[in-house]
């Protein structure tokens, strides 16, 4: 790799050939950085001489994007990407070397959105009266926590009756479209699921499999399509949408069944090892950071705990 010496080589620069090292990365991937490289990257910090990039200039970058409202997911990538093209550009003598342990993101998360009990409950009851299989699809979600895209990757096969589980191993994503076969700017394809936690088996509830029975075809098909063919995340949350108005709801994207799903496992005194490995979780750390977060219900309730369980060990002596 040869040194280059011009004077006006940028951080967007070294960000860019960067990214021309991870071309045999999974394409979603490699979008996602090009995205945020060319919408968070390419007209802010990107624009500095690699020369004049110090620890200081992207401490303050990276302070900055939280007051941008940028969430928590964004800015965790655009350190990343950051810190290894640096670790780049220092091997192959792009830039002089940039301490960047200390660079880290404020873990200022926002209050997670979660639909109320009863909302719920209306959602349920929704759900449960003249079932067909979308309506089943987002009750599995509420009872399992699997994100919209592992949902839409279902097949039949996938479904265990016998030992009453899903399997995750597949997950639909829309993509950029970066051939020439249609006129559509983006596409939709079928991968594997996002880290190998991500690939689990997870329980399903007595009713949810009572009501999976009644629908069930082809093992090759996916559930939502009945068929061979991919099925539009965009169609299963627009349907969702639909529910929510009728339902008198309102409207928060699909990924609140997640959170409800695992608030309410929180509630119910579900362990916290159990909860991360369904949620397919690299670690319980990341589970305690999300959605541990008691409700006054839950803590006046543990507090009442705490004096009863007193009262009888004070009892008993």
């Amino acid at each position: 790799m040869i040194l280059l010496k011009n004077k006006q080589f940028n951080f967007i620069d070294l960000l860019n050939l960067w990214l021309s090292t991870k071309e045999n990365i999974k394409i979603q991937s490699y979008q996602k950085y090009e995205n945020i490289i060319n919408n968070y990257l390419k007209n802010d910090i990107g624009k500095t001489n690699i020369k004049k990039l110090t620890n200081n200039i992207i401490i303050k970058y990276i302070d900055s994007l939280e007051k941008d409202n940028v969430s928590f997911s964004v800015q965790k990538t655009i350190l990343y990407i950051i810190k290894s093209s640096i670790r780049y550009g220092i091997k192959y003598r792009y830039c002089k070397n940039i301490e960047l342990d200390n660079i880290k993101i404020k873990k200022n998360i926002k209050k997670i959105e979660i639909l109320s009990k009863k909302d719920q409950i209306v959602l349920e009851e929704y759900l449960k009266n003249n079932i067909n299989i979308r309506k089943l699809c987002v009750l599995i979600c509420l009872y399992t926590g699997l994100r919209i895209g592992e949902v839409c990757g279902l097949k039949w096969e996938d479904i265990d009756f016998d030992n009453k589980t899903l399997e995750v191993k597949r997950t639909i994503q829309r993509i950029k479209n970066t051939t020439n076969n249609t006129n559509n700017k983006t596409i939709l394809i079928e991968s594997s699921p996002k880290s190998i936690t991500s690939r689990r088996i997870v329980p399903i509830a007595d009713f949810l499999i009572d009501l999976l029975k009644e629908f069930k075809s082809c093992d090759s098909y996916y559930l939502l399509s009945n068929s061979e063919k991919i099925y539009d995340s965009r169609l299963l949350e627009s349907f969702y949408k639909r529910v929510l108005k009728s339902c008198g709801i309102k409207y928060n994207n699909f990924h609140i069944l997640r959170h409800t799903f695992a608030t309410r496992a929180i509630e119910s005194q579900m362990d916290i090892k159990t909860l991360s490995e369904i949620l397919g979780h690299s670690s319980i750390e990341i589970t305690l950071k999300l959605y541990v977060h008691p409700s006054y219900e839950l803590k006046k309730n543990s507090i009442e705990n705490l004096v009863s369980y007193m009262n009888n060990k004070l009892f008993i002596k």
